[in-house]
């Protein structure tokens, strides 16, 4: 065989696997790599909070970029805010009305010891496992047993300005 051939079935090659590539991305969702250096960091720290869309409704505008970026999930200075507090804190804070303190972790299933540290979510005041709630509300903004939204209240939030 020449070298001919070999350019010619290494092109081929080339050529499928980025084909191939290209599919699974339209298909499945995985996200193209970026070009720009801090899109590949933070795609590297949060692999699955990064989407990219197409507008399907418009036309693509050339002077408008027409994929847009959907990010998921709460950050990490949101999640720091939400409270943490201990299991046993958690039941005499609930005081006598015991049915108001779940006893295990909806995410993970494990009864709660005493020792374990919880996150609150203050939006509908369920309690779990600090490391299994922060892992669920990295990828989804929303409570993982009633779905409430942080981000939904933000959003309804009435303005500071009077109406006439």
């Amino acid at each position: 065989m020449g070298a001919f051939e070999y350019v010619v079935g290494f092109f081929l090659f080339t050529l499928l696997v980025v084909t191939i590539r290209i599919v699974f991305s339209v298909c499945f969702g995985w996200p193209l790599p970026s070009t720009h250096r801090h899109d590949l960091v933070r795609s590297l720290q949060y692999p699955s909070r990064q989407y990219s869309i197409r507008r399907s409704n418009t036309a693509p505008d050339h002077h408008q970029n027409s994929i847009e970026t959907l990010e998921l999930g709460l950050d990490e200075a949101t999640l720091r805010n939400y409270p943490k507090l201990i299991y046993a804190q958690a039941k005499l804070h609930r005081g006598a009305d015991s049915t108001s303190t779940a006893s295990s972790c909806s995410i993970c299933l494990a009864d709660y010891k005493d020792t374990d540290v919880l996150r609150l979510l203050p939006q509908c005041g369920h309690l779990f496992h600090l490391k299994c709630v922060d892992s669920w509300l990295r990828l989804h903004a929303s409570c993982p047993v009633c779905r409430n939204s942080p981000l939904a209240e933000v959003i309804a939030a009435p303005s500071t300005g009077q109406h006439p």
